[in-house]
Formats: structure tokens, sequence, C-alpha cells
């Protein structure tokens, strides 16, 4: 008993860690907008992004009823393992649920940049400048990359120089798609040549396909992730059985049982983060190499 108290301390050490961790990632500190974010940042951020967003809005709920269950079970078994499995997969239920991550997001936000840059078109041909366009266009901006845009405006507005502000504003998209719309920006501004309302709509076009093309990807892989939901479920309703059931999880009672019981729940949670890399859709590689943000 004294060594499984010792676990037991372990793990509610895990435990507390977990969530202070999600409340660190949910209800950030200020930051300095010229201070690149720490790896954990970022990969919070990308786990909560993987997500559907009604999922995300509520996280904060998931995470305490993971902690009550972890409590629970512990309570009702003695075993804090058992607890720690309970609270992992209370928390793990929306990637359990949604085991790759969708495309949707990413699709959102070409089309809305396309469509943006159709708006830059109509506005630059009644005779505004480039930096005119994007700061008359900010207001209606489409709504998934509206943020961005007013942002980029404001940072044109203030006096910050055409090149560094385009050159925030493809850091905070982030991919390749939008890069190609940076260096279209960035020459622009260094020849001021005639024909950028054709090279605007040429690039909306390329970013509408892509966005089309994403789109169809994405509704193929469907099915896999229907599949590999149902898989996860069943796999943890069979777990169940076994480690709650007096006569098959007795062995899972003991200490040696304990660390067997952790490394198995290891090794499914790290199948689960390998299918969703692998069915995921990886970012387009980046044509511009990351500046910290300028304010």
């Amino acid at each position: 008993m004294g060594q499984l108290s010792l676990l037991g301390f372990m793990c509610g050490l895990l435990v507390l860690g977990g969530l202070a961790l999600v409340w660190r990632g949910w209800h950030p500190d200020p930051e300095d907008p010229a201070r690149r974010p720490s790896p954990l940042r970022l990969w919070i951020d990308r786990a909560r992004v993987s997500m559907p967003e009604a999922w995300a809005r509520r996280y904060w709920w998931i995470a305490m009823g993971g902690a009550l269950a972890t409590v629970a079970v512990w309570m009702l078994t003695g075993r804090p393992v058992h607890g720690l499995i309970a609270g992992a997969v209370v928390l793990g239920l929306p990637w359990i649920w949604h085991p790759a991550a969708t495309a949707q997001h990413k699709v959102e936000s070409l089309e809305g940049l396309s469509e943006w840059l159709q708006q830059l078109v109509s506005v630059h041909e009644a005779g505004t400048s480039l930096e005119q366009a994007i700061q008359a266009s900010a207001g209606r901006a489409p709504q998934a990359v509206r943020t961005d845009v007013r942002l980029l405006a404001a940072r044109l507005r203030s006096g910050l120089s055409p090149e560094h502000a385009y050159l925030a504003f493809g850091d905070e998209l982030g991919d390749g798609d939008s890069d190609n719309v940076v260096l279209l920006f960035l020459n622009h501004i260094r020849d001021r040549g005639e024909g950028l309302s054709y090279a605007l709509s040429e690039m909306s076009a390329l970013i509408s396909d892509r966005a089309r093309n994403l789109r169809a990807v994405d509704a193929d892989r469907a099915k896999i992730r229907t599949q590999t939901r149902w898989v996860g479920l069943i796999s943890l309703t069979l777990a169940a059985f076994i480690i709650f059931n007096p006569y098959y999880g007795k062995p899972f009672w003991t200490l040696a049982g304990q660390g067997v019981l952790l490394l198995c729940a290891g090794l499914f949670v790290g199948a689960v983060i390998l299918l969703r890399v692998i069915a995921s859709t990886p970012p387009t590689p980046r044509l511009l190499t990351p500046r910290k943000a300028s304010a």
C-alpha cells in the first residue's frame, strides 16, 4: 500500500499539471506581440484548432469533467492509474470522437482569402493603390480572414512600412498559400508595375482551386475518420470491461499491474496521435522565413 500511495501521489501531480496546462492554454497571459510564442503554446494552439469549434468552446468543462472522473474512479477502485486513465479518456474524448483533424478550417481560410483578393481587385480598379485598397476592404473582408486583414490594415495606417506589414500578415496566416499572396504584394511594392488587378485575379483563382481540391480530399477521408472513431470507442469499451471486471481485471490491481496498465494506456494514446498525424492534411510548406510579429 505504501508503494501504491507513492504511485497515487505521482498520478495526482500529473493530473494537477495537466489541468494547469489546460488552464494556461485556454486563458493565456497577455504577451508581447514582438515575442515569438513558446513551443508549448504552439502545441496547445494546434491541439485546440484541430478539434471542432463547438468542442473547443466547451473544453474547460470537459477538463473539469476529466478531473472529477479521475477522483471518482480513484476513490471507487482505490487504484490511482484507474483514475488517471478515466480522466485521460474524458480529456481526450474530442480527439477520440474526431480521430483526425478535418481540413474545414483550412478550406474556409482559403476561400476567405480568395474572396478577399477579389475585393482588392474591385477596389484597386477604382484607382486606389494596393495599400489603400487593403485598408478600404478591411471592414468587409470575409469572416475567415477578417481579423488578420484588419490587423494588416491597422499596421499600414500606423505608418509601418508595407514590406514589414505584409511579412507579418504572412506569419499570422502561416502557410505557403498565404505566402504566395505576400510575395505578390512584395513584388508590387518593389516595382509598382501595371497588371496588379490581373495578378490578384489569377492568385484568387489559384487559391479557390486549392480550396476546392482540399474540400474534395477531406470528403474522401470522412469514411476513414468514421471507421477510426468506432474502432477507438469499441477498444475503450472492451478495455473498460476487462479492467473493471473483478475476474479479468484482478492482475491490474497490483503495483506491477498498474505499471503495465499505464504503459498500455500510453501506447493507445500514441496510436491515436500517430493516426491523427497520418490522416490529417499536412500544412503547405512556408515559402518565407518566419519573422517576429510586428506591432
